[in-house]
């Protein structure tokens, strides 16, 4: 099986196609302004696909030409000016020339980033254009356009957005899909940049949204594979390759369940397993697999342990519940298309869909309603899902609960109205629930009786739905064609009155089973509360009776007022002790404190070594500066012999070739002169003369000859024509003798030319000639002298320049020595302060560090001054408070002394009513248990789920403080248990709840008539918990479980 890297690679290499072509079709003639005719070259432009016309004349092409030669090396030349412009074969030869230069400008990247855009706009090509273009034929170009490019995609160039869809963009988009996919691991490819993954993905949304065969393309080159590892790679990239992936699902339609089974067979499900551990992909994966969930994407997902269960598992046990719920209706779809044979598997998967679609509070969302019932198909497998038994109450129970759109639910009516005929299998709550969605589609002027639809609908074009998955044998139902203004139509109405009778029934009954079943369990329950009512209320009117006074306030205020007093001493007295400490350990630490950790000895020793290693390198920087003065002189030396040679050289090449033309002349005097007087002695020479004389008179005389007969052919003379000969014919062949003849005359012209000599004149040239021959024989000689003597100074020049040179090199190798062993020296010196640079920052930052020490402790012994006046003045104030806190505490007692009688009289009142059982008083506060059928909970829920619980909680609040003891002459009640430290929906005993635990069983006599305490007896009460002396912990456990039990906020939801 192809894997994805093998995928990926096949294309990586493919060449990219031309998107920018020019042709020159033709010529036209057209005039000038100044009515001066011209011809102008017609361009045919392809235009990534799209075909336009421009026309230019030459002198556009030149001035073109011009702009573009210093940056385009290797630009043909134009064709040569000064022909005839409108003459065919210079217009055929211009044209042939003109295209080539065009071609070649196309394939040039320089003028393709020409900054004045002179061929863009010699093409009359847009800025659209120019960007895409230089991001297909230009790669240096393609970083910078990136972003650009992606504008494309807004409504203004949505004429110019064709040119994502050509091959060549397709192919170089997938090439930036595949390295963002790599996570970057080129840092040189043009996709690798900030924003480069969102600018890649809007281009790819765009050329999918172009053609179909540019998405035919795309999807070829598994663009799915490439978007979805971009997600892997980086997760936040979703937003991204979301919205190309959404074009995808807007524009294939029905074809979308075969695209995503094909990226499912490449390895895709491998892919979204991935995707479907991260939490913000799961959702996107579970709408995009509903999208598609036909038989052909579902049997990816039915090997039992394959990774296509275990994407269905991750998806139940997501945390976001709208994911979830999806996930259970992709694993109800297969449970319906009978993709699990084994009855323990399809058990199972039944199983955790029921799990799931018990509670689907999430469905109320609506956008999860959208995307349940968004596309015709999703209809098809919700009605599937209706013909099973097992599944229809908990997808109609889902429908209940998502409400979809009434004009959406209205397609499926027929599928629901036929669960009301008393279908075989179907429970009363299924038909409860079909009845309810109905009821919904009714109540919004939908049509509860459209006829039930089948899959075989689906290639009809229609909205539609299904009553199960096609299977074999599986035959279309009858559907009635109603749409628009037709369904308007008497005939529509009358259509639908047939039935009505028995649907209307069908569906009143489901309703009212649903609505006796759901009164009678609100009875049951009513009654169940009914005991507790009785009870509570019969408490009640015995004990709130009307509550002595209290004033709690003073005390409270004065040991308010005492505890802050106390609490800021202690806190004083600790911050004075904390302080106290510090400063004794900061003392200690400074006494034995040292800068840093390294040995001073060590330091020293490294600081020495450093030292010695400078100067080492300063000596040697004395002997490189000496070097290199000697080299400088070596240099200048082997330099100015060197200027010798050369100057030798240069005078010998002289010498050269002046000896070479001399020589030359000379041979050239004498060989003419030779000539000359070879000329001078030709014999015959007059007779030649009289010959070529005759002959130039022979030759006239022809042509005379033939003037008057062409004159009499002219005149229409017939004697001088043959046979079948015409008059045009015999002036051709007198033209053609004719022009024979005047061709004879030059050459006998020119023979006579060169017979017209003097002999004499010749040999006094010729001597002239010679003579000059002799005199620059002379010259050679002189120069021959002179240029042995260069010669002779050249080589020694030669010998002292490479002497010079040796010395050079050497000078130069000398230096070059000192200077490696410099740079080794100077870099172990680096070396040694780089080491020796953190000890000597360290030692530094230690004096620093102890310094800022030293000062601290000068600060911190000033603030322990100020601490120790702080605890002296919260002493003075805790002696204070301390003293009306005793007398508010002698107050208080008295008064809860008077309260302790009054609680004692209530509690012993009995209640009218008893419990059969305490069970039975559990349910009564306690929210009703959930009932198999979700819906059945939240439409009768219980009488006193919000009102029972107060009145108990009144009782909490005045039952908390009541005594355990009484006085001598009032029997004792039964011992009270203790209130739980937490509120429960469960009511005990109402005798059990008369009084808090741990109040002392009696106040002495001499306590209450006391008003003044000593020092011990005080103490003692100070470290007492008031909240149990005095009752307060029943009243703060009643205030908490009244908050317990107290109806939330949002009561009115579930």
């Amino acid at each position: 099986m192809l894997s994805t890297d093998d995928f990926d690679a096949s294309f990586g290499s493919a060449p990219v196609a031309p998107c920018i072509t020019v042709r020159i079709v033709r010529t036209e003639e057209q005039m000038s302004v100044l009515m001066q005719r011209f011809t102008a070259y017609v361009i045919e432009v392809n235009d990534f696909g799209r075909m336009k016309e421009c026309s230019h004349r030459y002198s556009e092409f030149e001035t073109l030409h011009k702009a573009l030669m210093p940056f385009c090396p290797g630009l043909p030349a134009m064709p040569p000016k000064g022909a005839d412009g409108t003459d065919s074969a210079v217009i055929a030869a211009r044209k042939g020339e003109l295209e080539k230069i065009l071609r070649f400008l196309l394939a040039s990247s320089e003028a393709l980033m020409d900054k004045e855009l002179n061929l863009w706009k010699f093409l009359e090509m847009g800025n659209p254009s120019v960007i895409v273009g230089r991001f297909v034929m230009v790669p240096r170009a393609r970083p910078i356009v990136l972003k650009t490019m992606a504008k494309l995609n807004d409504d203004k160039y949505k004429d110019d957005v064709y040119r994502l869809g050509h091959s060549s963009v397709l192919d170089l988009l997938m090439e930036g899909l595949r390295e963002t996919r790599r996570g970057g691991s080129s840092d040189s490819h043009w996709a690798v940049q900030s924003g480069g993954t969102s600018a890649l993905c809007q281009l790819v949304a765009g050329a999918l949204g172009t053609t179909q065969d540019a998405r035919d393309r795309l999807l070829d080159l598994d663009v799915i594979t490439a978007l979805l590892g971009i997600v892997q790679t980086e997760e936040s990239a979703l937003d991204d390759a979301r919205p190309a992936l959404n074009v995808i699902v807007a524009r294939e339609g029905e074809r979308l369940p075969g695209i995503v089974s094909r990226f499912l067979m490449r390895g895709g499900v491998a892919q979204l397993l991935d995707l479907v551990q991260r939490p913000k992909c799961q959702e996107f994966v579970a709408k995009l697999l509903w999208l598609a969930w036909d038989a052909s994407t579902r049997s990816a997902f039915a090997q039992p342990g394959g990774q296509g269960l275990k994407v269905l598992q991750t998806l139940l046990r997501s945390s976001t519940a709208s994911c979830s719920l999806l996930g259970a209706v992709l694993l109800a779809g297969m449970v319906a298309g009978g993709e699990f044979q084994e009855p323990s598997h399809r058990a199972e998967a039944l199983r955790l869909v029921t799990m799931t679609l018990e509670r689907p509070e999430a469905a109320k969302e609506p956008t999860f309603a959208k995307t349940l019932c968004g596309g015709a198909s999703s209809l098809v497998r919700l009605a599937a899902m209706l013909e099973d038994p097992d599944l229809a109450p908990l997808v109609l129970n889902l429908l209940c609960t998502a409400k979809p759109p009434a004009n959406k639910l209205g397609q499926i009516s027929g599928n629901l109205a036929s669960l009301l005929k008393g279908s075989t299998g179907h429970s009363e709550q299924t038909r409860a629930r079909a009845a309810e969605l109905l009821l919904h589609i009714q109540g919004s002027g939908g049509s509860p009786t459209a006829a039930p639809v089948s899959q075989s609908m689906l290639s009809n074009g229609d909205v539609y739905s299904s009553g199960g998955y096609p299977g074999p044998g599986s035959a279309p139902r009858p559907q009635t064609q109603a749409a628009g203004s037709a369904r308007s139509s008497i005939n529509d109405l009358l259509e639908r009155c047939e039935g009505i009778a028995a649907h209307e029934e069908s569906m009143e009954a489901a309703l009212r089973t649903q609505l006796e079943e759901g009164v009678a369990k609100g009875c049951q329950a009513l009654e169940q509360h009914a005991m507790g009512v009785r009870e509570v209320s019969a408490m009640s009117q015995h004990r709130l009776k009307e509550l002595p006074a209290l004033n709690f306030q003073s005390f409270e205020r004065a040991m308010s007022e005492f505890k802050t007093a106390r609490e800021a001493l202690a806190r004083d007295v600790k911050r004075a002790e904390g302080l106290h400490d510090t400063i004794e350990r900061q003392l200690k630490d400074l006494q034995t404190a040292r800068p840093s950790s390294v040995d001073p000895h060590l330091f020293k020793e490294k600081l020495l070594q450093a030292e010695r290693l400078y100067a080492e390198v300063k000596s040697q920087r004395e002997a490189l500066a000496s070097a290199e003065a000697e080299a400088r002189e070596a240099s200048s030396r082997s330099e100015a012999s060197s200027s010798k040679l050369r100057s030798s050289g240069d005078a010998v090449k002289r010498y050269d070739s002046e000896l070479q033309q001399l020589r030359t002349q000379r041979t050239q005097k004498e060989t003419e002169a030779a000539q000359l007087r070879s000329k001078a002695n030709m014999p015959g020479l007059m007779d030649m003369k009289q010959q070529a004389q005759e002959n130039i008179e022979r030759n006239l005389a022809e042509a005379k000859q033939l003037q008057v007969i062409g004159q009499r052919v002219q005149q229409g003379d017939p004697d001088y024509l043959r046979d079948g000969e015409t008059r045009e014919q015999k002036i051709a062949e007198l033209t053609s003798k004719l022009a024979e003849l005047k061709r004879q005359h030059q050459v006998l012209l020119q023979k006579q030319k060169e017979y017209d000599i003097d002999p004499v004149g010749l040999s006094d040239k010729a001597s002239r000639l010679e003579n000059e021959a002799a005199e620059l024989d002379i010259r050679i000689h002189g120069l021959e002298d002179k240029l042995r003597e260069v010669e002779r100074t050249r080589a020694e020049a030669s010998g002292e320049s490479m002497r010079d040179s040796e010395d050079a090199r050497i000078a130069k190798d000398r230096r070059s020595s000192l200077q490696a062993r410099l740079s080794s020296m100077e870099q172990e010196v680096k070396v040694q302060l780089s080491s020796l640079q953190p000890m000597i920052q360290d030692q530094h930052s230690g004096w620093q560090r102890l310094l800022e020490k030293q000062k601290k402790l000068d600060d911190d012994q000033y603030n322990l001054v100020a601490r120790l006046a702080d605890s002296r003045r919260a002493a003075e104030e805790e002696a204070r408070t301390r003293d009306n806190a005793a007398g508010a505490v002698q107050d208080l007692v008295q008064s809860l002394l008077g309260y302790a009688s009054f609680l004692e009289q209530c509690s012993g009142d009995p209640l009218p009513v008893a419990y059969s059982a305490p069970s039975a008083a559990i349910p009564a506060l306690a929210p009703a248990a959930p009932s198999p059928d979700p819906f059945q909970a939240e439409t009768s829920p219980s009488c006193f789920a919000e009102t029972s619980p107060s009145c108990f909680e009144e009782d909490f609040e005045q039952a908390a403080p009541a005594p355990t003891a009484a006085p001598a002459a009032t029997p004792a009640p039964a011992p009270a248990a203790a209130p739980a430290p937490a509120p429960a929906p469960a009511l005990a005993e109402p005798a059990a709840v008369a009084a808090p635990a741990a109040v002392p069983a009696a106040v002495p006599e001499a306590a209450v008539e006391s008003t003044t305490m000593n020092d011990d007896d005080f103490d003692a009460f100070l470290k007492e918990d008031l909240t149990v002396s005095f009752g307060l912990e029943g009243r703060e456990a009643s205030d908490a479980g009244q908050a317990a039990l107290a109806p939330p906020d949002d009561a009115d939801t579930l």
